[in-house]
This record gives structure tokens, C-alpha cells and sequence, in this order.
């Protein structure tokens, strides 16, 4: 796990939240945000931005094939594990 943090690209920066990037040997990865709000949004426990890592502190927001979105909100942590191991396992 990397913690980019200060470059985040999913504007998830502002608040005092759970924020972690995952970077997994695949080069796949995810941002995890906890209680991601914008105005006019309703609440919600996890927000995963699905990324590609390009090296070691680059990378882009990417579409996943087991995956809708480019973002995955999620109720609770257990969610966002099985989300992870499977971005691990592609």
C-alpha cells in the first residue's frame, strides 16, 4: 500500500476522512474514501476509485471489466474488501 494522498485524483481531500491508495502487484489499485459526501449526494459509508498504476507514484483513473463505473460506493468495509481482492486478483 502507497499513500499518495497529496495527489489524489479523486477530490476526496477536503475533511477530515479514512483515505488510502492500494497499489497491488498487478499494477491495479484503488483509492478508498471513507464518507465521501458532495453536495447533493446522500451519504455513504466508502467510496473506491478504480486505478491503473503507470509506476510507483503515477497513475490514472481506469473502467474495470467486473466493475460499472470507474468509482464503486460501497455500505460497509467488508464491501470494500471483496472489491479489493477481486482488483487484486484481475
Amino acid at each position: 500500500m502507497v499513500d499518495l494522498n497529496a495527489d489524489c485524483v479523486c477530490g476526496c481531500m477536503d475533511g477530515d476522512r479514512f483515505h488510502k491508495i492500494f497499489h497491488f502487484p498487478n499494477d491495479y489499485g484503488a483509492s478508498v474514501v471513507g464518507k465521501p459526501r458532495r453536495p447533493g449526494e446522500p451519504d455513504r459509508e466508502y467510496r473506491i476509485l478504480l486505478l491503473r498504476f503507470l509506476s510507483a507514484t503515477d497513475y490514472k483513473v481506469i473502467m474495470m471489466p467486473m466493475f460499472d463505473s470507474t468509482v464503486v460506493d460501497c455500505g460497509a468495509w467488508a464491501d470494500v474488501a471483496v472489491s479489493l481482492k477481486k482488483i487484486k486478483e484481475l
